[in-house]
């Protein structure tokens, strides 16, 4: 969890500054910023899902060999 935390606030350092950029200049088309935005939006939320379910598995795992589950 603590990669998966640490990629969502790079990616969403690296989303700021080109929001930043966008507003104060006429560098990147809106087009192209809407994609980014999404393309970024897209690999947090899958990154975030990621680091659950291998932190679900991790956790069942645990338990199954310190023979809590079944």
């Amino acid at each position: 969890m603590k990669i998966a935390t640490i990629i969502s606030t790079i990616l969403l350092v690296i989303w700021v500054i080109l929001t930043m950029v966008v507003m104060w200049t006429d560098e990147i088309d809106t087009t192209l910023y809407i994609k980014l935005s999404v393309s970024m939006g897209i690999l947090v939320v899958a990154t975030i899902l990621i680091a659950l379910a291998l932190r679900e598995y991790g956790s069942e795992k645990k338990l199954k060999d310190h023979n809590y589950l079944d």
